[in-house]
């Protein structure tokens, strides 16, 4: 199972190449092949969301579950699958952020990379930073939930 974690920053050239961190370039698996899929986030304006095709797979079957021509089944097709392009892993470990993408997410010099479990998010440093802080001013009495019974804990 995918195990995205941490902050990563790493420098944006002038033609969108960033280096992916080794970190999350580790969590993918090599018989895939050496790609991600990459979308604008549909709950963050500022933000890009990433996942390997296991898990846009799985994106698809709950997007599938609201019914066929639902509400819900068009927002999500629309704004995740539809937007979504899948990205190579260069020789370098680098991948090309697409120009409209970059420009959706304001990111110009550096990228910071956020691991989020099974999937990472991609922001501009500053943005990321405010909204980190935010979230940690208005979330401070949360708890996890409990494992399920017999999960390893």
């Amino acid at each position: 199972m995918l195990l995205f974690t941490g902050e990563h920053r790493n420098k944006v050239d002038r033609k969108g190449r960033v280096s992916l961190p080794a970190d999350f370039r580790a969590e993918l698996p090599e018989e895939d092949g050496r790609y991600i899929y990459i979308y604008p986030s549909p709950k963050w304006e500022t933000a890009l969301e990433a996942i390997d095709r296991a898990q846009l797979e799985s994106l698809t079957e709950n997007i599938d579950s609201f019914g066929k021509y639902t509400q819900e089944q068009e927002y999500f097709t629309t704004t995740i699958l539809g937007r979504a392009r899948k990205l190579s892993i260069d020789a370098e470990g680098r991948i090309v952020l697409p120009e409209d993408f970059r420009n959706a997410a304001r990111i110009e010099e550096t990228a910071v990379f956020i691991g989020a479990g099974r999937q990472f998010h991609i922001w501009q440093p500053d943005l990321y930073a405010a909204y980190a802080a935010g979230v940690n001013r208005t979330t401070p009495n949360y708890t996890l939930p409990a494992p399920p019974r017999g999960a390893a804990s």
